[in-house]
C-alpha cells in the first residue's frame, strides 16, 4: 500500500502534457500556458505621465512657486515635439508621453491658472524629479518573461496576453474524461429508489468536478455489475485521455473493475493509498496505438471519491494541461477544537475554514459521519489533514486542502 506522496509521484510520473495548439486568449480561459510570453519592448514604452497635471522641471519650483508658460497640451496617445526649456510647462493628461526635457508632473490639484493670461500657470507646490512620472522600462524590459509556461490563464492574463500577444497564445490541448458508475444498487437522479437502491450522485459530482478542473467530460453513465456491460464501457471510456469509473475497486465478489480493467490491457500502477477515506483508490495506463489513457478506480463512496478527485485525478490533470505545479496542502489554520485520530491512516476530514477579521485562518472539524455522508461534506469548503496515530488540540496549527 502506498503513502499518498507515493502515489502522487507515481501519478506524475505517468502523465504527460497533451500535445499543444494556438487559440484566441479568450478561448484559452482556465488553461495553462504552454511556453514563456516574453516582453519584446519596454513597458512603458515611453516615460509617462501618472497623474493629470503639468510637466515640468523640477528645478524651476526650487525655491517656492512659480509661474510657467504654459507652451503645450498633451493627451494621451499624443507624442508632443515641444521641448520643454526652463520657465515654461506642458499641460499634460493621465498615460500621455512625457516631453522633452520634463522630468517631473506637478499635480492640476497644485495649480492656478493665470486669469489674465491662459497661457501661463502658477505651480503651487514643489515636485522632485521624476514624481508622478512612470519611467520607461520600469515595469518590464525588453525579453523579460511575463507569463511563465504553466501559468493558469485567467481573466488578467486575457489583458496581457491582448496587450502583448495579440490576442492569441499557445495552450495544452484540454483533456477529455470519462466517468462510469459503477453498481447495481445505483438509479438515475430522475429515478424514485426502490428498496436497497440509491441515486447515483457520484456521477455527476465527478463530472463537475472535472468541467470544473478544466476537462472535455464523457458521461457514460451507471453500468451494472455485469461483466458484458462493464466491459463494453470500459472499452468506451478508453478512447479519453482519463477514465474515471467510481465503485467496483475493493475487494467483494462483485468488484469486478481492476480484473476487467486488466482484461482491456490496462496496466496496474498500484492498487490501494495508505489513506481515509479513499484507500481502495485504483490507478493504471494503457498505451494503445500511440495513445495513452491514465485510469482511476475510485471508491464509490461520495466522500471517498471527491478525495481521491481532489488529491488525485486533479493531480494527473494538471500535468496533462501542463500547468504549474500548485502547492496541494494549505499550511497554517488554527484548529478549533480537540481531535483524535486513533486510526494508522492518514485522515482528510470534512471542515469549515474561514478568515476572521484581525486573526488568522481558522479550521472547525465538521460533525461529520463518514464516507456515505454527503450532506455533512455540502457544509465543508476544507479537507483538515490528520496524521494517523495523533491527538490534536484546539490551538494547534495545522494543514488543509481546499475544496
Amino acid at each position: 500500500m502506498h503513502s499518498v506522496e507515493e502515489a502522487l509521484e507515481l501519478i506524475g510520473k505517468h502523465s504527460s502534457p497533451l500535445p499543444d495548439y494556438e487559440c484566441d486568449a479568450v478561448e484559452a480561459l482556465g488553461s495553462a500556458m504552454a511556453e514563456d510570453l516574453t516582453s519584446e519592448q519596454d513597458s512603458p514604452a515611453f516615460d509617462k505621465s501618472m497623474m493629470d497635471g503639468y510637466a515640468v522641471i523640477a528645478a524651476d519650483l526650487e525655491d517656492g512657486p512659480a509661474n510657467l508658460e504654459v507652451v503645450d497640451e498633451i493627451a494621451a496617445g499624443v507624442t508632443s515635439v515641444e521641448v520643454i526649456r526652463p520657465g515654461t510647462c506642458a499641460r499634460i493628461m493621465t498615460g500621455a508621453p512625457m516631453p522633452p526635457g520634463a522630468d517631473a508632473v506637478a499635480l492640476v490639484e497644485h495649480t492656478q491658472i493665470d486669469s489674465e493670461n491662459v497661457h501661463r500657470v502658477m505651480i503651487t507646490e514643489a515636485v522632485t524629479p521624476g514624481k508622478n512620472v512612470l519611467k520607461r522600462g520600469s515595469l518590464l524590459s525588453k525579453g523579460q518573461v511575463v507569463l511563465s509556461a504553466g501559468s493558469r490563464i485567467r481573466p488578467i492574463e486575457v489583458g496581457i496576453l491582448s496587450d502583448m500577444a495579440k490576442g492569441r497564445v499557445t495552450v495544452h490541448r484540454s483533456p477529455s474524461i470519462s466517468i462510469i458508475s459503477t453498481g447495481d444498487e445505483l438509479v438515475s437522479a430522475q429515478e424514485e429508489p426502490i428498496s436497497g437502491q440509491i441515486r447515483n450522485s457520484n456521477g455527476p459530482m465527478l463530472e463537475a468536478m472535472a468541467i470544473e478542473a478544466g476537462a472535455q467530460v464523457i458521461q457514460l453513465g451507471i453500468v451494472k455489475d455485469k461483466r458484458e456491460d462493464l466491459a463494453a464501457a470500459i472499452s468506451k471510456g478508453l478512447e479519453s485521455d482519463i477514465l474515471i469509473l467510481s465503485g467496483g475497486v475493493s475487494s467483494g465478489v462483485l468488484d469486478l473493475v481492476p480484473a476487467e480493467l486488466t482484461a482491456h490491457g490496462v496496466e496496474q500502477i498500484f492498487h490501494k493509498v495508505c489513506i481515509k477515506p479513499g484507500k481502495p483508490l485504483w490507478f493504471g495506463k494503457r498505451v494503445s496505438a500511440g495513445k495513452t489513457t491514465l485510469v482511476f478506480g475510485l471508491p464509490g463512496n461520495p466522500v471517498s471519491s471527491l478525495v481521491c478527485f481532489h488529491l488525485f485525478v486533479r493531480c494527473a490533470l494538471n500535468q496533462l494541461q501542463g500547468r504549474a505545479e500548485e502547492p496541494l496542502h494549505v499550511p497554517g489554520f488554527l484548529l478549533t477544537r480537540d481531535f483524535v485520530n486513533n486510526g494508522d491512516r492518514p485522515v482528510y476530514f470534512p471542515a469549515m475554514a474561514c478568515r476572521k477579521e484581525g486573526a488568522g485562518a481558522t479550521l472547525s472539524p465538521l460533525n461529520w459521519k463518514g464516507s456515505a455522508d454527503l450532506a455533512t461534506l455540502a457544509k465543508a469548503n476544507a479537507l483538515a489533514i490528520f496524521a494517523p496515530n495523533s491527538e490534536y488540540e484546539a490551538g494547534q496549527f495545522i494543514s488543509a486542502i481546499m475544496i
